[in-house]
């Protein structure tokens, strides 16, 4: 993993992290249902994403290592286990 790409993942893993906080202070304060809701759907769309990009990140670096059909085969399986954790 690159350094700006680390740097990326990092970013995004405080915003999710943010949006965890609201949501806990959203039913410390007795907010409406609705608004708590909403800040899940953020929390979760962040995680998403985060989890997209990583993914992305983890192909690239096994499409760079294949140089032999074994390498590509076991790249194969690497690829569908990881997909197996995607939404």
């Amino acid at each position: 993993m690159s350094g700006g790409s680390k740097d990326q993942l990092i970013h995004r893993a405080a915003i999710i992290e943010g949006h965890v906080r609201a949501v806990k202070r959203l039913f410390q304060e007795d907010r409406p249902i609705l608004e708590i809701l909403t800040q899940l759907s953020a929390v979760r769309s962040s995680l998403n994403r985060l989890q997209h990009v990583l993914f992305e990140e983890y192909v690239e670096t096994l499409l760079l290592d294949l140089d032999t059909p074994e390498a590509r085969s076991a790249a194969v399986a690497d690829i569908r286990a990881a997909m197996e954790t995607l939404p």
